[in-house]
């Protein structure tokens, strides 16, 4: 669902403030003609939308509801919870509830394939060649055993361009959210950037929808 008060922003509004701010920024004397206009316009409009990028925090776009599991849960139960809900990659919890680390399905891949390529072509390859059961390891396994930590975060105020970054640099598809006492209290997903007006184009508010 759509929150209203960030739905009315997915066009951004220029202001007389970001025509000022694209003024400033063309050189030279300024013979306003349409085609002057334009270019105004334009750089105005570039203007506004950096400005709605900085305004955007994680909180706004972030999953609230987070589907999570312990460290000593089991790899089958973990696998049967992100199957359920078509997750690709779910939160792990310590005893003190805190995120130590995310499993993801490239940590599966990774685990069930002895070069640790997280490629499925790579595990369909090793069921070929391989006589045996090539998740038969995982069944002795718990979440902590393979999850990859320490987790990547981000907080709450923390801009989603930046959470964008976050992404993109450490080649990731999630990142949790945290409070400013580090509690979890929602996650971003590739696709909730998407889906919001600054990622590219659009912004939506993932309230209590699940997206992992």
């Amino acid at each position: 669902m759509m929150n209203n008060e960030l739905s009315n922003q997915c066009s951004p509004e220029v202001t007389n403030e970001d025509i000022l701010q694209a003024m400033k920024k063309i050189p030279g004397y300024l013979d306003i003609t349409p085609a002057d206009f334009m270019e105004i316009y334009q750089v105005a409009y570039a203007h506004a939308v950096e400005r709605l990028r900085s305004s955007i925090k994680a909180e706004h776009i972030m999953t609230k509801i987070v589907i999570t599991i312990k460290e000593n849960a089991s790899l089958a139960d973990t696998a049967k919870i992100m199957a359920s809900h078509n997750f690709s990659g779910i939160p792990v919890l310590n005893d003190e509830n805190q995120v130590s680390g995310i499993i993801s399905e490239n940590d599966f891949l990774k685990q069930m394939n002895p070069s640790g390529q997280p490629s499925f072509m790579h595990v369909v390859l090793q069921c070929l060649e391989v006589k045996g059961y090539v998740a038969l390891n995982l069944k002795t396994l718990s979440a902590k055993d393979i999850m990859s930590s320490p987790p990547i975060s981000v907080k709450t105020t923390t801009p989603i361009r930046e959470v964008a970054n976050i992404l993109d640099t450490h080649h990731i598809n999630r990142v949790p959210v945290l409070d400013e006492n580090m509690n979890l209290t929602g996650i971003i997903a590739r696709s909730d950037l998407v889906q919001s007006v600054c990622w590219p184009t659009t912004k939506g508010d993932k309230g209590n929808e699940t997206s992992q």
